[in-house]
């Protein structure tokens, strides 16, 4: 039983950790956030938790496992589908640079909470880092699969984590001063984000 609680407890600070590597749940998070609205960062970090809950779960009861092997097509689609995502990120933040007016990210100027937290989901689901992540972590810190309520205790944990660590990031982007500064025209900062998610795109489909 202590094997098992230091195996779940030493399993959520990595993940606590985790949570602050640049991927594509931590670049949606932090646009959303340069909106500066808080329903909107509350939404996409709990839509974010919500991908990590399925995900974690799916690994720990070994799931992700079975779904790799008998569709060897979905990892790829994954990968696909979030590589192009990246991509039109990175179209629409860089293209602020050379726009003259002073206006925040189109493609994250979330409406309300709930759409917020539904492309949040759609981003977390098609995130093949995730998935990457929680299958090794599952087969690193865990011997064999979890019973299911053990791994629904474990899963439950990684929400409230994750919920809490990207509202964090949220907010921190949603910042005044470092929203305002990001959102001027012509602003170098525009075209760094715009070749971070170039790279996070070509990174998850050469090496993820």
């Amino acid at each position: 039983m202590n094997d098992l609680f230091f195996s779940l407890l030493s399993g959520w600070i990595i993940f606590y950790f985790a949570v602050f590597l640049p991927g594509p749940n931590t670049f949606f998070v932090a646009s959303v956030g340069m909106g500066g609205n808080r329903h909107q960062i509350w939404g996409a970090a709990i839509g974010t938790a919500v991908g990590s809950f399925t995900w974690c779960l799916l690994a720990t009861t070994g799931i992700s496992i079975l779904v790799s092997q008998l569709m060897g097509w979905g990892y790829s689609l994954l990968k696909g589908l979030a590589s192009v995502y990246m991509l039109y990120l990175a179209y629409q933040i860089g293209k602020q640079y050379f726009n003259s007016q002073n206006e925040l990210i189109k493609s994250t100027s979330e409406k309300n909470f709930f759409n917020s937290m539904r492309k949040a989901i759609i981003v977390a689901y098609t995130n093949p880092k995730a998935f990457a992540f929680w299958s090794a972590l599952a087969t690193i810190k865990f011997n064999e699969n979890l019973t299911f309520h053990v791994a629904l205790i474990f899963s439950i944990g990684s929400f409230f984590i994750s919920a809490m660590n990207y509202s964090i990031i949220g907010h921190f982007f949603g910042m005044k001063k470092f929203s305002n500064y990001f959102n001027r025209s012509k602003n170098i900062v525009n075209l760094v984000f715009a070749g971070l998610f170039i790279f996070v795109a070509v990174e998850i489909w050469v090496w993820g």
